[in-house]
């Protein structure tokens, strides 16, 4: 029993022993682990290189090496190990790479089968991960510390060169400024100067004459000058703009601008002295003051002579304003131009500005076809022509200004607006055309009227004929079947032969109709509004003098209101007023077959008879139909339009105490309301 409890202690010693030296060996592998990434960090290498050397090695330091892999990824950059494939593993370890503060990346061990880690493999990798941060930091700090002795060695260089250059540029600027300038001590003695002051004061330019302010005399007034500019200096240690002089070699004085200023050279007090050479300017003022004199002399006879144009000049103004007042008076528009159609004066402010005349007075961008001005240049005398521009006339004389040789040189036009009067002649004459026209229209409807009285007479006894010659025709058609009447078989003629008279009949008294309306319509009109009017009776007398012209643009629709009530006026005058309105629509319709639409209506409560006459044609601008009653006033001037109908049909509509009123938008056709009292009862 004794043996058998030594030997179970001696196994559990010897069990106990192994894993100890399992752990040893262990953390021995992690020591190593720690040292070689350790000695690679120490090694001097590239940062990579560290990186997939330790990456490499890390497996060697866990439990199961054979089945583990290792990586360090830094800024997303990673460098695996080769052992194993990092795709497949199923368990792993993870520390940060933390560098200043900022996470750059991981360090990562994982086994490619299920195992365990140990709690000294995870500070292990925890550790790992902090030395390769501390790394990344100090390898980061010695490139940025490179960086920055390198660029501290090149601004050294760079501010070394800027001195040499800077300085350079000094002493050139000292020996090459124009003006002398020289560093002095105290005593007197010239340390420094530059070429421009020894060649000013006629000495030596390579300096090898050694002066003394004082000594040699250098100003002309010693005792004076030099206490004064050390004074100066005392208050101040700078002051400029001192005029003075300097004595040359040659003993001749030379005038100069003094600027002084206290400087330390190399421990000694001196005086930088800058002389601006003004000899040049002093000489010109002497030539000034001389020129002044002259100047004066030339002075009093310029205000002699400028007191002489001024009055001169009075008098030309005086001149002109007379004949501009004259130009003003003139109501005519008047310009004066040359060959080039300029214009040189002109009475009214649109045609005061310069430009050419057929732009400015008529708005044209090439001169007139019939310009008076270019006849008056080209005959030497005067011209009168009338002419018509747009909607308006002018009457236009030219007169030639000749010159001393007798060329014409300008020409002088008037130019006066006849519109009005040329309105009026076209007024007279389209009066006596319609009187004509009234007389012809009375004597053609007389010579119509004749023959149309037989036919009507004709046509009844030849219908009253029929009914008894038929009966006839009908017993003999039936007796003989083959019975034909003017090329036609019986019963087509027997059909047809009363709707034929009818139809004539019908004709002859439509004819009779339209006869009496013209006569009616030329009437001479007496003046009179006694007459009891029946718009609708006028409606359908002017549709049969209009309806051929009406016809071909459009189809005529009526809505007359039933027994509407007469008014008190004038047949002919209301009747010319419908056809006007009825003629000026058909003419605004554009298209193939347009509309007319004629309304009557009893407005009993304003005591009124409404006629509306609309169409649907282009219709009339805005700014037109504010003018569109205005005497002369048309939109078809071009057309033979006189701008008299809408006029003349205003005014007997207020004859009649009634109104007229229109409505219309382009593009949309145009409507005219006319309104008329009803006339009253006899027993009212």
């Amino acid at each position: 029993m004794a043996n058998l409890k030594n030997t179970i202690q001696r196994k559990e010693r010897s069990e106990s022993a192994k894993i100890l030296e399992h752990d040893l060996k262990e953390r021995i592998k992690e020591l190593e682990c720690l040292y070689f990434v350790s000695s690679q960090i120490e090694s001097g290498k590239s940062l990579g290189q560290i990186l997939e050397n330790s990456a490499a090695n890390l497996p060697k330091g866990f439990q199961y090496p054979e089945m583990a892999c290792a990586a360090i990824v830094l800024d997303q950059a990673q460098y695996p190990s080769k052992n194993a494939s990092c795709e497949k593993v199923k368990s792993a370890l993870q520390a940060d790479i933390v560098v200043n503060g900022q996470s750059r990346g991981y360090v990562k061990v994982g086994y490619v089968k299920e195992r365990p880690f140990l709690e000294e493999e995870k500070k292990l990798i925890k550790e790992i991960g902090r030395m390769i941060s501390k790394a990344i930091e100090k390898h980061e700090l010695q490139l940025e510390l490179k960086k920055y002795v390198g660029n501290l060695k090149d601004l050294v260089k760079a501010k070394t060169l800027e001195l040499e250059k800077s300085t350079k540029r000094f002493e050139d600027l000292f020996e090459n400024a124009p003006d002398g300038i020289v560093i002095s001590e105290m005593n007197g003695d010239v340390v420094k100067a530059n070429r421009a002051f020894y060649r000013m004061l006629h000495y030596p330019e390579d300096g090898s004459v050694k002066l003394n302010f004082v000594k040699d005399k250098l100003y002309a007034n010693i005792p004076r000058i030099r206490p004064l500019i050390f004074k100066k200096l005392k208050e101040k240690g700078f002051f400029g703009g001192m005029e003075m002089s300097l004595i040359d070699s040659r003993g001749q004085q030379c005038p100069v601008i003094g600027s002084f200023i206290l400087i330390d050279l190399d421990g000694r007090c001196c005086i930088e002295e800058v002389y601006t050479d003004i000899h040049l300017r002093k000489e010109l003022e002497r030539q000034l003051i001389k020129q002044n004199k002259n100047l004066e002399n030339q002075k009093n006879l310029l205000v002699k002579k400028n007191a002489e144009l001024v009055s001169l000049t009075d008098k030309l103004n005086e001149s002109r304003n007379k004949l501009q007042t004259l130009f003003d008076a003139i109501t005519d528009q008047v310009v004066m131009i040359d060959r080039e159609f300029n214009i040189k004066m002109a009475t009214h402010k649109e045609g005061a500005e310069h430009g050419k005349c057929f732009a400015k007075i008529f708005k044209r961008e090439q001169p007139c076809e019939r310009c008076p001005g270019a006849m008056v240049f080209q005959q030497k005398r005067s011209i009168t022509i009338e002419e018509k521009y747009g909607d308006e006339y002018y009457l236009l004389q030219a007169y030639p200004i000749f010159d001393d040789l007798g060329e014409v040189q300008g020409v002088l036009e008037f130019c006066r607006s006849i519109t009005t009067q040329k309105n009026m002649e076209l007024r007279l004459i389209q009066t006596d055309k319609m009187t004509s026209l009234g007389q012809l229209v009375s004597g053609i409807a007389h010579e119509i009227n004749n023959p149309n009285t037989f036919i009507r007479g004709n046509v009844s006894i030849i219908q009253e004929a029929m009914k008894d010659i038929l009966p006839i025709l009908d017993e003999h058609a039936r007796l003989d079947g083959g019975l034909q009447i003017a090329r036609l078989n019986y019963d087509v003629f027997r059909s047809n032969i009363p709707i034929l008279l009818e139809d004539m009949a019908q004709g002859a008294n439509r004819i009779k109709a339209i006869v009496e309306g013209l006569r009616k319509f030329a009437k001479r009109d007496d003046g009179v509004l006694n007459d009891e009017v029946d718009l609708n009776e006028i409606i359908q007398s002017c549709l049969r003098l209009v309806s051929n012209q009406i016809g071909r643009k459009a189809t005529v629709s009526l809505e007359l209101g039933a027994d509407i009530p007469k008014v008190k006026g004038n047949f002919q005058r209301l009747e010319q007023v419908v056809v006007n309105i009825l003629i000026n629509a058909s003419q605004a319709i554009d298209k193939k077959m347009g509309a007319i639409v004629i309304q009557t209506a009893h407005l009993e409560r304003e005591g009124e008879i409404l006629l509306r006459i609309s169409d649907d044609g282009k219709g009339i601008d805005e700014k037109s139909v504010k003018q569109i009653f205005d005497p002369f006033f048309t939109t078809r001037r071009n057309q033979g339009g006189t701008g008299l109908g809408l006029s003349i049909a205003y005014g007997i509509i207020k004859e009649h105490k009634g109104r007229i009123e229109v409505e219309s938008k382009v593009g949309s056709g145009t409507t005219f309301s006319i309104r008329i009292p009803v006339a009253p009862k006899e027993n009212q």
